[in-house]
């Protein structure tokens, strides 16, 4: 069966489309603001109403930005983390205590994006959540696509493989631009479940991995970086 990926966004900030035989999904939204643009890209594709799920990768303000709008315009099922539903209620990012970056200028766009808000969200009835590596919406559609638990960046962070192709839609659970040393998320929560996360998309030996930010790139990537964090300096937030 055959998922075809399309991208409308650009190398700062990916927007992901799978087509497939049950509708389209879109992974994630783009910044507040930004919806009207997204619609134009879009429909260069396929007409809106063709969007029949909104997959969420997490919930930062560059992902959710017009989540409401798009759902309102598409009537699209939401796809999300059990565990993103507090942090789309509160309509900003959240910042735990704890949080690193892996760069000196990660650090200082992150200070500019610390108390970023976005609409906020409440799913209604036909929202699918996800609570458990059993719940695999897309498999029980007889689609190739299964929901990976990709925590780390952050605690609800998520992500898609496709399993005919091996291509793994990560969100920012990896990254490929000048502010992401090594593959890695800019921003970590947690780091010890971050490299958790990439241990479990090498047991899948994957083909190519799909970051939100930066350009696709190989799987073994990974593997090369893998171990990056154990030896890295790292900058720890302050208060």
């Amino acid at each position: 069966m055959q998922i075809k990926i399309h991208e409308i966004g650009n190398p700062s900030l990916r927007n992901y489309l799978l087509e497939t035989p049950e509708g389209w999904i879109a992974l994630d939204t783009g910044y507040p603001g930004g919806f009207a643009n997204y619609r134009k890209r879009l429909e260069r594709h396929t007409p809106i109403s063709s969007i029949r799920y909104v997959f969420l990768t997490h919930t930062h303000n560059d992902h959710t930005g017009f989540l409401k709008e798009l759902l309102e315009q598409t009537r699209a099922q939401l796809v999300v983390n059990e565990a993103s539903l507090p942090r789309l209620a509160a309509g900003v990012n959240v910042m735990p205590d704890g949080i690193v970056y892996t760069s000196r200028g990660a650090r200082l766009l992150a200070r500019a994006t610390r108390h970023a808000s976005f609409p906020p969200v409440s799913p209604d009835e036909t929202a699918i959540i996800i609570k458990s590596a059993e719940d695999q919406p897309f498999l029980a559609l007889g689609l190739p696509i299964r929901v990976l638990h990709l925590p780390g960046h952050t605690a609800d962070s998520i992500g898609l493989y496709l399993e005919e192709t091996g291509e793994i839609l990560c969100g920012d659970a990896a990254a490929n631009f000048f502010l992401a040393p090594a593959r890695h998320a800019i921003l970590i929560e947690d780091t010890t479940a971050f490299g958790a996360s990439w241990d479990a998309m090498l047991a899948l030996h994957p083909a190519r991995v799909y970051p939100s930010h930066g350009n696709p790139f190989p799987a073994e990537d990974l593997l090369k970086y893998r171990h990056y964090l154990d030896h890295a300096k790292v900058f720890v937030r302050k208060s």
